[in-house]
């Protein structure tokens, strides 16, 4: 039998879609109900009680992401098109550098593919000081780049730990995963109940190892098998690509793309396939923000007036700097108002290029929605890029850093907090919404907190289109509801503490009270 400490992916799988069997109320992040703990936006209220106005406007939302399945029945109608463009003729038609981007663009694709995997940005940044300085030794090294040479060595030792990790951490899932799948291959799904399971009997050696590692791990986390089965092959996933991609220095994917990366002017690259190998994540997103209201299928997304932009800029790894500046420019530039960005990472290669496009989009009166991290860390502390901060330490004026709020209240244990650096909570825990192909799941991160507040800041920004960035922002951060007791502090077992020491606003997103708190402003 494995360790359990070899499954904390699975574990954290666990936590971010199963949760458990008795989820609450798919809609629960849209009300506020303290009669059964369902302690979100209070959005059904904010649409009952304040009347749309004469002049709402629609409003594009730009989702920074995977990749989006536009044609998802819930999304559809609410997908973003690009009306200058005539569809699939080949010519750039609006003259924008893009050809036949109809409902966004894919900065990570090519002419012959996708990137689907990429390296985090670690381990991009050590193939660089490997190339640098060799095998050369601290005595070898010009006295001007000792100071770099002294990152090289510390990430190389920071890198080293994390693909050793790694590597047990897979071997333990893959032989568990065996087992897991001479079960599965023995009773003929992969759906079945805890009952089947016991009552079957394994024919070979390796399917009775498994009957034995299934029951125990179903009972020790409470889960059914074919919760057990999801979270596992996630798992072996997750961790196949940590250790054969992500964290492989030979891995380099940039080719697929065929730009020339090092060059920062060069801004007309990618294909317009939108979707991508893996767009779970950011059809989720989208659909938090921007699934069709009341058409009698699915859920209801948050704005009620809103087009959402797909551009494609994460892959199974880390997103590069030069692809979110260019993402945040187009967006920019093709009319978006709100740019929701539900990615983050510790490093960054080009901070320079991302505040620029920061700045611009500053300068255009756009909202910047961005995601806290799940690292269960201070980001007063510790980095989550890109930033608000730009290099000479001004902050930009229309970014809104968001952690995750329970249906509680309590912050979430695995988001990310900052005293000075986060700026509000929105629900991020057990959210029930769009993914690929047509269907719906549950998910939870800051990822999901973040659109919460994208989507409140598209409804208000519908509702008041005269409202500036600036506004709408200080609008969210002002009518949030601050809870009066001490919650445990993310990423510690026992800690206590308040809101007010884990962002700047002190609390948690109130869509009802940011909305009359708009309609005030003249």
């Amino acid at each position: 039998m494995h360790s359990i400490k070899h499954f904390f992916t699975a574990l954290l799988f666990l936590i971010l879609v199963s949760v458990s069997a008795q989820h609450p109320k798919k809609d629960w992040y849209q009300q506020y109900s303290v009669n059964d703990t369902a302690l979100g936006i209070d959005l059904v209220n904010a649409l009952n009680t304040t009347p749309q106005p004469a002049n709402t406007k629609p409003v594009i939302v730009a989702v920074i992401d995977g990749g989006t399945d536009i044609l998802h029945e819930d999304l559809k109608a609410n997908i973003w098109v690009n009306t200058r463009e005539i569809p699939g003729n080949g010519v750039d038609d609006d003259q924008n550098g893009y050809v036949d981007d109809i409902n966004g663009w894919d900065f990570i694709g090519g002419k012959n593919g996708e990137v689907h995997y990429d390296n985090l940005e670690m381990t991009r940044l050590l193939r660089d000081y490997k190339v640098k300085f060799g095998t050369k030794t601290s005595k070898e090294i010009a006295k001007a780049d000792r100071a770099e040479y002294k990152k090289f060595k510390t990430l190389e030792a920071i890198h080293t730990k994390q693909l050793n990790a790694a590597k047990v951490e897979f071997e333990a899932t893959a032989d568990f995963k065996k087992t897991m799948d001479a079960v599965i291959n023995e009773i003929g799904n992969s759906e079945f109940s805890l009952e089947t399971l016991m009552e079957y009997t394994p024919n070979r050696n390796e399917a009775k190892i498994g009957k034995a590692n299934m029951l125990s791990y179903c009972g020790f986390l409470n889960m059914t098998p074919t919760e057990l089965i999801k979270a596992i092959r996630h798992d072996y996933e997750t961790l196949n690509a940590s250790v054969n991609f992500q964290l492989d220095p030979n891995y380099d994917p940039r080719d697929i793309v065929g730009d020339n990366y090092l060059n920062t002017n060069i801004r007309n690259y990618g294909n317009n396939e939108v979707k991508g190998p893996d767009a779970l994540h950011g059809t989720h997103v989208a659909g938090i923000i921007g699934a069709t209201r009341n058409n009698g299928i699915g859920v209801n997304g948050i704005a009620t007036m809103v087009q959402i932009m797909v551009l494609r800029v994460v892959p199974a790894g880390d997103e590069r700097d030069k692809d979110v500046a260019n993402s945040i420019r187009y967006a920019v530039d093709n009319g978006a108002k709100v740019i929701n960005m539900s990615f983050g990472k510790g490093y960054s290669f080009n901070k320079a290029i991302v505040d620029e496009a920061v700045k611009y989009a500053e300068s255009k009166d756009v909202l910047i929605i961005h995601a806290a991290g799940n690292d269960g860390l201070n980001t007063d502390e510790k980095n989550n890029f890109p930033t608000p901060k730009y290099e000479n330490g001004a902050l930009c004026s229309t970014w809104i850093e968001v952690g995750a709020s329970n249906r509680d209240q309590s912050p979430a244990s695995f988001s990310n907090y900052g005293k000075s650096t986060v700026n509000v909570f929105a629900p991020g825990s057990e959210i029930y919404n769009t993914v690929t192909d047509s269907k719906y799941d549950w998910l939870q991160g800051t990822s999901m907190a973040s659109p919460v507040v994208a989507g409140v800041a598209a409804l208000i920004r519908s509702y008041y289109p005269n409202l500036t960035a600036v506004q709408v922002k200080s609008v969210i951060e002002t009518t949030v509801i601050k809870p009066i007791v001490k919650f445990k502090k993310p990423g510690t077992k026992r800690k206590k503490t308040f809101y007010k020491k884990l962002c700047t606003s002190h609390g948690i997103v109130n869509v009802n009270a940011a909305l009359k708190a708009a309609a005030q402003i003249k």
